[in-house]
């Protein structure tokens, strides 16, 4: 089933049509999905949206990219991008994020992943951090498969389920140090709720790191419908600086900082560039690597610029 829901930061209905936007995993279905912007607050979103019960169904971990740490065996392009995030992207991350939190030494933190995976990054921040900073790390993960890899492979404390369901205690009920959510607030179905919640886990000296993709990217205005940013109908809010700073400001949040990820740039130009040849029947393996890669240079080349950046981090503080 689907729903119709109100703008999450006007709280109104009034929206105009945007673009139809396919399921790059269902491309032969023929079937698309509305996105749409709000009148009163500019919010780009999905609506209507799969709702509760149905929404796992357009997830698959043996598909979909947050879970190839869970594929065996691997393609080339997935031990390719698995090489590249592990050995480049996980500790570029962590540099970033540890640079805008500056933790101190001899001192111990709580930190919390929201949307976890099989907890890699949260190893790279630890590697990242040293031994002279104490980091309890702790992770959410909606996948029961990328949950206990999290859990028995990694040896992570790791919660099954969503953020607004995790168990008040100790482990998740305690504030935290620092949360990152990377490229999964756009997932959240209760989002007002999820930021609710978000504020009072998070200590007051505390930091809220998102990563989420931007609207008024190069490679979106590139791609168009095609472009893996929408990822409809799993991605349901395509945020801007602009309005993302609108509703955090609406739950207590301030924004501290911001920038790109260039890395992003290749990662979401190849996707887009075989999202398109699938569903046009247009190119072929060498034209998407040739014009990805072409594609992800220019838009790297953009993200110093951060509002035409493929992808954000925001860093959030309490007011």
């Amino acid at each position: 089933m689907t729903e119709k829901i109100l703008c999450p930061i006007s709280h109104t209905d009034r929206f105009e049509s945007v673009m139809d936007v396919p399921d790059r995993f269902a491309t032969a279905s023929g079937d698309v999905w509305h996105i749409v912007r709000s009148l009163d607050s500019g919010l780009v979103l999905l609506n209507p949206r799969p709702d509760a019960a149905d929404m796992p169904q357009h997830y698959d971990a043996l598909v979909y990219d947050p879970f190839i740490t869970l594929k065996k065996p691997a393609s080339l392009q997935d031990r390719l991008y698995t090489f590249i995030r592990r050995t480049f992207s996980l500790g570029w991350k962590a540099k970033k994020i540890l640079a805008r939190w500056e933790p101190q030494s001899s001192q111990s933190y709580r930190v919390l992943d929201i949307g976890c995976a099989t907890g890699d990054f949260l190893l790279a921040l630890k590697r990242q951090a040293g031994d002279e900073v104490s980091l309890d790390l702790y992770g959410v993960e909606p996948s029961e498969s990328a949950a206990k890899y999290a859990s028995e492979v990694n040896g992570l404390e790791v919660h099954h389920g969503e953020l607004l369901d995790a168990p008040p205690t100790e482990s998740f009920g305690e504030p935290f140090d620092l949360i990152t959510m990377w490229h999964s607030l756009e997932h959240v179905l209760r989002l007002n709720e999820t930021l609710e919640k978000l504020h009072r886990l998070l200590k007051p000296d505390g930091v809220l790191a998102v990563a989420m993709p931007n609207l008024h990217s190069i490679d979106a205005k590139h791609y168009g419908k095609h472009w893996n940013g929408f990822d409809a109908p799993r991605h349901l809010y395509h945020f801007t600086p602009a309005t993302f700073e609108k509703l955090l400001h609406q739950h207590g949040f301030m924004l501290f900082d911001l920038h790109g990820i260039p890395l992003d740039s290749f990662y979401n130009c190849l996707i887009s560039e075989q999202f398109r040849t699938t569903a046009t029947g247009k190119g072929n393996a060498l034209t998407q690597y040739v014009f990805a890669t072409l594609g992800g240079l220019r838009a790297a080349l953009h993200t110093e610029n951060v509002h035409e950046a493929s992808s954000i981090i925001y860093y959030i503080r309490k007011k």
